[in-house]
């Protein structure tokens, strides 16, 4: 019986030391199970990211109100993918954190697992600032037909605007006459940019009309120097000259809004995006670099 006994545990030690010392090979083992799950979910965003037309999101589409209406479509669907792409990364950085912590691993393989776990978790931060980006140009072209219908009254207006003032000496009342409908067209395009402000919250939409507002105010006052011109009181004539020479020196004419809102929301965007990614890429190199050195 005692025989028996020392047998029995003779051969728990024997397991448990075979055990011991197949660990590594069996952790081996599995973390190149979790290698190749994490670069599956890789693959798999990267074919969701794939299927998005990068081309298509760029505010180059204010060309055109069809470009608009594409830009404004690929916007919409790049939504879902993106966010599939995410959650691939996510689950990736999570398998490759599993496997860079299992026990007995080598050295550098625990350490290429970390490598593809940062490179994951670059990889999901840049996906991030992508989905960012384009919740903030879908929010830009919901609005963008009509801005662009308005920059492109607001260019004719002020053409319109500029032969009036060029006629103010020698045609005041006709030049009183065009700058008064200038005025009251540029009102109704500030009124429906507002409207629209009210609706969505687009800042973009407010800034553009407060400049419309300070162009039609322009157009107002420059209506009352053409009055005066024609009722023939030089100094009237000369103190209206001046209010509109100081409200000329007060109005944005040629400030593009547009870009200065691609400069303050979506340029910071590309450049932490630029920087993630060439962080990605040179971890990528190294993970590639220690994995081909030990395999």
């Amino acid at each position: 019986m005692r025989a028996a006994t020392l047998l029995a545990g003779t051969v728990l030690v024997l397991l448990a030391a075979l055990a011991w010392f197949t660990l590594p090979w069996l952790q081996t083992r599995r973390a190149d199970l979790l290698l190749a799950d994490a670069n599956g979910h890789i693959e798999s965003a990267n074919r969701s990211l794939a299927e998005i037309d990068i081309d298509l999101l760029s505010p180059e589409g204010f060309t055109s109100l069809e470009e608009i209406d594409k830009a404004r479509e690929a916007v919409a669907a790049a939504g879902p993918r993106l966010e599939e792409s995410t959650a691939e990364v996510d689950k990736a950085e999570a398998a490759a954190e599993k496997g860079s912590g299992l026990l007995r691993l080598p050295d550098w393989y625990a350490d290429y697992l970390r490598k593809k776990q940062e490179v994951a978790k670059l990889r999901g931060r840049q996906l991030r600032l992508l989905e960012d980006a384009a919740g903030k140009l879908e929010e830009l072209y919901q609005a963008a037909p009509l801005m662009f219908q308005a920059m492109e009254e607001m260019d004719r207006l002020l053409g319109r605007f500029e032969s009036a003032m060029d006629t103010t000496q020698d045609d005041p009342v006709g030049a009183a006459a065009a700058l008064d409908e200038v005025s009251r067209s540029m009102r109704a395009i500030q009124q429906r940019l507002e409207d629209l402000y009210a609706r969505s919250g687009f800042i973009l939409l407010q800034h553009m009309a407060d400049n419309v507002r300070s162009n039609a105010e322009l157009a107002e006052q420059s209506k009352l120097l053409a009055d005066a011109v024609a009722g023939g009181d030089q100094s009237l004539v000369q103190q209206t000259a001046s209010d509109l020479e100081n409200h000329l020196m007060e109005t944005d004419i040629g400030i593009d809004y547009l870009q200065l809102w691609l400069d303050t929301e979506i340029k910071p965007l590309k450049s932490e995006y630029e920087v993630l990614r060439s962080r990605q890429q040179q971890l990528d190199q190294e993970a590639a670099e220690l994995f081909h050195e030990h395999r």
